[in-house]
């Protein structure tokens, strides 16, 4: 019976103890559970954000591969300006530099002596040629066949005649610088071709010069039967004087200022253009003018200028109206070695008029 009562104890306190054991088992794993549970996601604490320490403000080293920069825009530079070239210029457009225009000194004033009086012949030509079959009796009366100006060209340089041109009639007149012997002028009006045709060969045949007053629109405009600028820089380099006779040959009497400054001095400026020096003398187209168009060359600085009008005397006063001597188709031999006669050749004038 007592061992009855120990064996039911025992199973008691045997099945309390495996209750108690299994019950703590649990509290274990639950609380490690527990433990592995809040140690596998524990509190999330607030985070302080942290201050940035500010960085070092050194410049950086370039890489290897530096930012590309944008490219400067180009410009182009300007064009440089053609500088105008020399030419022969055979229109108004010169497509090339005129040639530095030398700059001729006024005719110097006579000093003690105010007027040297020169018997000098200055010869009238217009055209070298024959004459057309129809011709009207102008331009028959105008023109001097070759054969007859050669045969006149011969004459003077056989007999110990000399070409002077309107330069060294001035400086003569002024200056008393001595001319040659038996001087004689040669003038040609209008610039037709055949004074380059005809009149220039023989002129360098007989080792003579002349002087050649051209319009220069004819020649601007290639007007038929006028000389080119080509053939007046080549007359111009041989010796040739090339002076003015106004821009298109109109009647310059009773013109307006303006107009008459058009007509001189733009043929003053077109010939000082193609030959290089500036034009000082000038021939009245068909010998007309009047006291403005002689104003109008004094403050152009011309020295001189002549007309139709014969005669032999020339001088400082009457410079801006020297007379010539007209060379016609008719005249014979005879009567050109009488118009070249010059005869007695100087005559002067003191300041006090004696």
């Amino acid at each position: 019976m007592l061992v009855l009562i120990l064996f039911v104890m025992g199973a008691i306190l045997g099945g309390r103890e495996t209750a108690e054991s299994e019950s703590l088992s649990q509290v274990t794993t639950g609380t490690a559970t527990a433990v592995t549970t809040t140690t596998s996601t524990p509190s999330r604490q607030p985070q302080k954000t942290p201050t940035l320490k500010p960085t070092s403000t050194s410049t950086a080293t370039p890489s290897s591969t530096p930012t590309k920069l944008p490219s400067p825009t180009i410009t182009r530079p300007p064009t440089n300006t053609p500088i105008p070239t020399v030419t022969a210029v055979t229109s108004p457009s010169a497509t090339e530099p005129p040639t530095p225009t030398a700059t001729t000194p006024p005719l110097p004033t006579p000093a003690g002596v105010y007027s040297w009086t020169l018997k000098v012949p200055i010869l009238m030509y217009h055209y070298i040629s024959v004459p057309p079959e129809d011709a009207d009796i102008y331009r028959v009366d105008l023109s001097v066949t070759p054969d007859d100006f050669r045969a006149q060209m011969q004459y003077l340089a056989e007999n110990g005649y000399t070409t002077v041109d309107f330069y060294d009639l001035a400086l003569a007149i002024t200056n008393k610088i001595d001319l040659p012997p038996k001087p004689v002028i040669i003038t040609m009006d209008d610039g037709y071709v055949d004074n380059y045709v005809h009149a220039f060969p023989i002129l360098q045949e007989f080792g003579q010069k002349a002087t050649f007053f051209v319009v220069t629109e004819f020649i601007d405009f290639g007007n038929p039967g006028y000389l080119t600028w080509d053939m007046v820089q080549e007359m111009s380099a041989a010796g040739m004087r090339i002076e003015s006779h106004s821009r298109t040959h109109p009647d310059l009497r009773a013109q307006p200022r303006d107009y008459l400054i058009w007509q001189i001095l733009g043929s003053q400026e077109t010939i000082a253009a193609h030959i290089g020096y500036t034009p000082r003398f000038f021939s009245y187209p068909a010998g007309q003018y009047d006291e403005d168009t002689v104003t109008i060359l004094q403050e152009l600085d011309f020295w001189g200028a002549v007309v139709t009008a014969g005669g032999k005397w020339h001088g400082f006063d009457d410079r801006y109206a020297w007379t010539r001597l007209r060379v016609r188709n008719t005249t014979p031999l005879a009567e050109f070695i009488d118009l070249v006669d010059a005869g007695d050749a100087v005559s002067g004038k003191s300041a006090s008029g004696e």
